[in-house]
């Protein structure tokens, strides 16, 4: 949608099809037929720490009562499902785990925090399956390359990755305490290096401008079938995958880069 991923839709991304598809129905039917079961789902804290509602920790960070949030927090998850193809279900499903378990803990430090600080008490916070989507900006900032797509007035840049931003800044302006949220989100960077190698080479300034290709006066080295399957497995076509390794000197980041631009 906002960031190419080379391939269409939610092909081999079935956890991000799940986490589009049932709370956003959820959130559909609470706001629309079923508004007085929407107490159920309040990500009320204080419940949580007095009266021992542990399961309004589910309930209350899966499902959005809030439409938009529900629609922001859908773009996202579809335009991260790039992760799920790149390391796939297993891995994806246990950062997003491993996240939303730190977030929920950075929720209470945070709020006693901010008791104790300001003499501030907050009860409650928005709902939502919106901590484990800011933890995965952390990936999309240092591993997605920035491609320019236009200029305007000839001076602010506007990238593949521009949106996608927006879109965060919109959630996060949302409601007056997700911003405590997107930072028990944040906590997810944690997770991230655990599960997730990073790539081994960064995309410099230069490599946004000028794609790579076969070095001069040397012939280009044999595609490795082991690598065009783990392409293939992020969703990539067999076609596109041999183009991309040979055009990257059978680089697999190199091609991966250049996939994603296309």
């Amino acid at each position: 949608m906002f960031t190419s991923t080379g391939s269409s839709g939610l092909y081999k991304a079935p956890l991000s099809k799940g986490l589009l598809i049932i709370p956003s129905i959820f959130s559909l039917l609470l706001a629309l037929l079923f508004q007085h079961y929407q107490k159920f789902f309040t990500y009320n804290l204080q419940a949580v720490k007095e009266e021992f509602q542990i399961w309004r920790l589910l309930c209350g960070r899966t499902v959005c009562l809030d439409l938009k949030d529900t629609f922001c927090s859908s773009l996202l998850i579809y335009n991260f499902r790039i992760f799920e193809r790149r390391y796939g279900s297993r891995k994806f499903s246990s950062f997003l785990l491993g996240s939303w378990m730190l977030s929920v803990m950075f929720d209470f430090v945070l709020v006693e925090a901010i008791e104790y600080s300001f003499g501030l008490n907050i009860s409650s916070l928005p709902s939502g399956f919106l901590g484990p989507v800011f933890a995965l900006f952390v990936p999309f900032y240092t591993s997605i390359p920035r491609v320019q797509v236009t200029q305007i007035l000839g001076q602010f840049s506007i990238t593949n990755k521009t949106l996608v931003y927006i879109l965060g800044l919109q959630l996060l302006t949302s409601g007056s305490y997700i911003w405590i949220v997107a930072l028990s989100g944040l906590g997810g960077m944690v997770n991230w290096n655990r599960f997730f190698p990073p790539l081994r080479h960064r995309p410099n300034a230069n490599y946004l401008d000028n794609h790579p290709t076969v070095q001069e006066g040397r012939p280009p080295a044999e595609v490795s079938e082991e690598q065009v399957a783990r392409l293939m497995e992020m969703g990539f076509s067999r076609v596109d995958a041999l183009e991309a390794l040979r055009a990257s000197n059978n680089d697999l980041n190199v091609a991966t880069n250049f996939l994603l631009q296309h």
